[in-house]
C-alpha cells in the first residue's frame, strides 16, 4: 500500500472524525506528501515501509524552519499525523514496534510541552457593548418587508441572547432540534466537544426570544413535515432553501454577529460568537467564584481551560486595587501621600 492510498483510507473512515476534523487532518496530511517530496522521498507514491519515527519527528522541524507555522498549527498537524499513525497501526499497515510507536508518542509529547504556548486571556465584551449588539439586532430594517427578513431578524436576536446566557458553541447552538427544548426548565441537552453531554439553562429573555421566534416559524415548518420536532431551532432563511427547514452553519452565525458588531460599531472589538462565550463564563465565575461550576456549564474537559476565568477575575481584582490604591479622588497619584505617611512613620 502507498502513503496517498492510506491517507485516503484514513479520511473516508467513519471514525476520523466530523467535516471540519476531516478537511484539518486533510491539510496536515498534505503537508506530510510536501514534506517527503522536498526530501526528495516521493510523495504519494511513497510505500508504507519506506515510513519511520525519524521521518515523522523530522516533519515538526520542517514545519517550524522552512513553512514557518505557528505554534498551535504545529500543534495541531502533529495530532493530525499521531491519529493517522494509529488508525495504520490498528490495521497492520505501519510497521512500527511498539518500541517505536512509544517513541514517536514521546517525541509528539515533548514537542507539545515544548511549543505550547501561553495561555490567552480572552477579552470578553462588556456590559454596555452587549447591549449595542442587542440593540441592533433589533434595530434590523426589512429590505423587502417578507417573511422570510422577519424570520432571519426573529432568529438573529434569539441567537445573541442564548449565546450570552447559555455560553454554547457554536456548533452546539446550530445543532439543536425543537423537540429538545426543556419548556418546564427553559433548558435543554446538549453534546459538546469529547461527546460530553451537559444540561444548559436559557435566560428569560433568550428562552421568550426562542419561543417568539419558533411561534412565528410553526406554520411554515408544518407545511415542511408533520415532525416539527425534528427541525433545528435555528433555521436558514434564505431564499435558496426554498421549502425546506435546514440549520445554519457555524460560518452563518458568525458572519451574522460580525455584520451585528458592525452595525453597533464594535468591529474593532472583535465580538465573534467564542466571545460571547467567554462573557458567559465570566458572569459565572464572578457570580460562583467556584471553578469547577464554571467548568461544567461550559463543557470544558479539563479544570486548567476554566482556569483562565479566574485569571479574569485577578485583573478585574487589579484594576479595582489600582482604582483604589493608585490615585487619589482628585486624580493625583497617591504613592506620594504613602511616601510621606512612610516618612512621617520613619521620622517618629
Amino acid at each position: 500500500m502507498t502513503l496517498g492510498e492510506a491517507i485516503d483510507h484514513f479520511l473516508l473512515d467513519a471514525g476520523t472524525g466530523s467535516g471540519y476534523t476531516r478537511r484539518t487532518y486533510r491539510t496536515a496530511l498534505n503537508q506530510l506528501l510536501e514534506y517527503l517530496e522536498a526530501q526528495e522521498l516521493g510523495g504519494s507514491a511513497l510505500a508504507m515501509a519506506a515510513i519511520n519515527v525519524d521521518l515523522l519527528l523530522n516533519l515538526a522541524t520542517w514545519l517550524l524552519t522552512h513553512k514557518g507555522v505557528h505554534n498551535r498549527t504545529l500543534l495541531t498537524y502533529m495530532t493530525a499525523i499521531m491519529s493517522f499513525v494509529r488508525f495504520l497501526q490498528i490495521r497492520d499497515w505501519l510497521p512500527l514496534t511498539a518500541r517505536e510507536l512509544a517513541r514517536l508518542e514521546d517525541g509528539i509529547r515533548r514537542l507539545r510541552a515544548n511549543q505550547r504556548p501561553p495561555d490567552l486571556i480572552p477579552h470578553p465584551p462588556k456590559e454596555h457593548e452587549l447591549d449595542a449588539l442587542v440593540a441592533a439586532a433589533r434595530a434590523v430594517e426589512l429590505k423587502h418587508q417578507t417573511d422570510r427578513d422577519l424570520l432571519a431578524k426573529l432568529r438573529n436576536i434569539a441567537m445573541i441572547e442564548t449565546l450570552l446566557s447559555t455560553g454554547m458553541r457554536v456548533g452546539e447552538m446550530v445543532k439543536l432540534k425543537r423537540r429538545e427544548l426543556d419548556p418546564n426548565e427553559y433548558s435543554v441537552w446538549v453534546t459538546g466537544k469529547g461527546n460530553r453531554v451537559r444540561k444548559v439553562l436559557f435566560s428569560d429573555a433568550a428562552w421568550e426570544s426562542i419561543q417568539y421566534y419558533l411561534d412565528k416559524r410553526r406554520e411554515y415548518d408544518r407545511a415542511v413535515t408533520s415532525a416539527v420536532g425534528d427541525l433545528p431551532v435555528f433555521a436558514r432563511h434564505d431564499r435558496r432553501v426554498s421549502n425546506r427547514v435546514l440549520p445554519l452553519s457555524t460560518e452563518s452565525v458568525q458572519n451574522v454577529i460580525k455584520d451585528l458588531a458592525f452595525a453597533a460599531r464594535l468591529e474593532e472589538r472583535g465580538i465573534t460568537p467564542h466571545a460571547l462565550r467567554h462573557y458567559f463564563g465570566t458572569r459565572i465565575y464572578q457570580a460562583t467564584h467556584d471553578l469547577a461550576i464554571t467548568q461544567t456549564a461550559l463543557g470544558h474537559a479539563s479544570p486548567q481551560t476554566t482556569r483562565i476565568y479566574a485569571q479574569l477575575e485577578s485583573r478585574a481584582l487589579q484594576e479595582a486595587h489600582d482604582k483604589a490604591f493608585g490615585q487619589d479622588s482628585d486624580g493625583s497619584d497617591s504613592s506620594s501621600s504613602s511616601a510621606a505617611i512612610s516618612s512621617e512613620r520613619s521620622a517618629s
